[in-house]
């Protein structure tokens, strides 16, 4: 039948740009990180004495840990998401509009709708992911100490202050965690109630005026529950994307650090 040939179509030419997109992200992030890292490593070298003195030495090991293997691992990671899921949600609606042409005014108002709640979504997002950050660090800092100097504090026999504090540190950490999450499962099921209802509406419409067959309703539908999962994931990934920026943006501070005046040849 002509719709299997076109499904079969759709496939083969999803799966070749989710190929491209794959090899295009993986190469430019492996290029870009070369570059920064070489760039950083020059600054470092060349920096003046008192670059060393005023900045901390964990800092600029955080540089070279953290913040590399930001830009190496997860921002290529969550960018090839990203791109992934933007072209299957542009392809998903594209269907929704040919089955139900009348699909396109009700993208209107979803498309504002969408984007007021992926922008309220984005800085609680961005402040929780940093405040789940920031929890975590004293958590695991309070750990290795308390494992370090565990024969000092049951000499002194103060098991029971440590044990309170590292459950203080876990509660802290917990709550940060506990409502990143609420936030994701907040995200996912407004994007999905205004998608579903937007589509059921608009098909309810066309089949009643465009005399629509139930299978190409049936598609339509089934279409929108896919959009809701790919705004879903779009709207998280630009939130970790903006949070990971983060990383390219302290070592850009870095590379601003003026060399050393060196005399004779190095």
């Amino acid at each position: 039948s002509p719709y299997s040939k076109v499904f079969s179509i759709l496939c083969c030419l999803g799966i070749v740009l989710c190929l491209v997109t794959s090899i295009a992200v993986e190469w430019t992030g492996l290029k870009v990180t070369k570059k920064l890292h070489s760039s950083l490593l020059n600054k470092i070298i060349l920096a003046p004495m008192r670059f060393f003195e005023t900045t901390p030495l964990g800092s600029i090991l955080n540089r070279f840990s953290a913040d590399c293997n930001t830009i190496d691992q997860h921002i290529p990671a969550t960018l090839e998401c990203l791109s992934r899921s933007t072209l299957l949600c542009v392809s998903a609606l594209a269907v929704i509009s040919y089955v139900t042409p009348m699909f396109l005014i009700a993208l209107v108002p979803l498309a504002i709708m969408c984007y007021f709640i992926q922008k309220y979504f984005r800085v609680a997002s961005r402040d929780l992911q940093q405040l789940d950050d920031s929890t975590q660090l004293p958590l695991l800092s309070h750990f290795s100490e308390t494992v370090e100097g565990l024969t000092t504090i049951r000499a002194f026999r103060y098991e029971a202050k440590f044990r309170q504090k590292l459950l203080e540190y876990t509660d802290s950490n917990n709550i940060a965690s506990l409502f990143l999450t609420a936030a994701n499962r907040w995200l996912e099921e407004y994007i999905g109630a205004c998608v579903v209802l937007t589509a059921a509406v608009t098909s309810i419409t066309s089949c009643l005026y465009s005399k629509l067959s139930s299978g190409l309703v049936g598609l339509g539908l089934t279409y929108a529950l896919m959009v809701s999962n790919y705004l879903n994931w779009m709207v998280r990934n630009l939130a970790d994307m903006e949070i990971q920026l983060g990383a390219v943006k302290r070592i850009n501070g870095l590379l601003k650090t003026e060399a050393e005046n060196y005399e004779g040849l190095l």
